[in-house]
């Protein structure tokens, strides 16, 4: 088994990748910590426990601990995606009984108010320690304030070359989704992104970075005809539905995408499925200076050419660039059918 650390912002397409890694046998989930982004922190963090509750995992908390950590970025004034994800940040559903019995389980919904990141930290430095086979997939699909945190904290951690991220983030060769050029993920905290690009290579130089970006998660559409294969009269697909349409609406809205792109389970997916991935080992920056930039993953596209820029600052990192989409959802869409079986809902 895969021993994984999911650091996120749910978010509609986080909470799917969520549910993705509590289903998929090869993954063994240590811990969940939340971040600033498609909603602020103490929201994300009642979406994962939200998450666990509506997938039959809530008694896991005990083993899977959930944390709520940073609320802004490292220098930059806070943004979040009320527009795509709405006011709970998992919009289209009413929440309120799901809450009512979280509650009457003696979980504090609110506790993630009091955002703690030296407490992710201490968590992911816990899950390697703990790991059984000594490795750890750290899986980014929020912003990556906390994880530069612990990359400063833990610098000897990651010498071992047993650390790895697997990020949804960036936009290569195509537009931004919140800057012309630059991805939301990214955009929000760049300063920290480019703590882990730097932080997260071995000391040969290899990368211990994969980027999932919006080249390929644009690809992976949640069309009417993947939303077909969802069952209405089953409370927890059905619910999974509702989410799918308000994202659907929003992005509709906001991008003008008849049918909305679901980021993060890619992300998740490749843990498991690298094979069904097209990756290039390449060379790259993040702008945190332009002033409508910032944000943009830059490639050494002609290494051999000139002197036009510092060689050094660019840092290895493996980019996805294609994925199978197909078998993507076929996944996805079983991992989804389980869920559906053991729901309190």
């Amino acid at each position: 088994m895969i021993d994984v650390w999911h650091d996120c912002d749910p978010g509609h397409d986080d909470a799917i990748a969520l549910m993705y890694c509590l289903s998929e046998p090869k993954i063994n989930l240590v811990g969940i910590s939340t971040v600033h982004g498609n909603q602020e922190s103490y929201k994300t963090f009642k979406n994962a426990l939200r998450v666990l509750y509506i997938t039959g995992n809530i008694s896991k908390l005990e083993k899977i601990k959930v944390i709520s950590g940073a609320n802004k970025p490292l220098k930059r004034k806070s943004q979040i995606c009320e527009e795509i994800h709405g006011d709970s940040g998992l919009g289209g559903v009413d929440w309120s009984d799901v809450d009512k019995k979280i509650s009457s389980l003696g979980i504090n919904l609110d506790e993630g108010k009091q955002q703690n990141i030296e407490n992710v930290v201490e968590g992911i430095h816990n899950a390697y320690k703990n790991s059984k086979n000594g490795k750890l997939t750290i899986l980014v699909t929020g912003c990556h304030t906390n994880i530069a945190a612990y990359a400063q904290k833990y610098p000897e951690d990651i010498k071992s070359g047993n650390i790895n991220i697997v990020a949804m983030g960036g936009s290569i060769d195509t537009f931004g989704n919140t800057g012309p050029w630059a991805e939301f993920n990214i955009q929000i905290d760049p300063e920290a992104f480019n703590i882990v690009l730097n932080a997260f290579q071995t000391e040969d130089k290899r990368s211990l970075v994969t980027l999932i970006p919006v080249d390929v998660t644009h690809t992976v559409l949640s069309t009417p005809e993947v939303i077909q294969k969802l069952d209405t009269n089953n409370k927890f697909e059905n619910l999974i539905i509702k989410l799918l349409y308000f994202f659907k609406e929003t992005y509709q809205n906001v991008f003008n995408f008849s049918s909305p792109p679901v980021h993060d389970p890619v992300a998740a997916y490749y843990i498991v499925h690298p094979e069904d991935f097209e990756v290039k080992h390449e060379q790259a920056v993040v702008e945190t200076e332009g002033k409508y930039t910032s944000g943009t993953i830059c490639i050494n596209r002609y290494p051999k050419v000139g002197n036009w820029c510092n060689k050094n600052e660019f840092k290895e990192v493996d980019i996805c660039r294609k994925v199978n989409v197909n078998k993507f959802w076929d996944d996805v869409i079983e991992h989804l059918h389980i869920l559906a079986k053991q729901s309190p809902l």
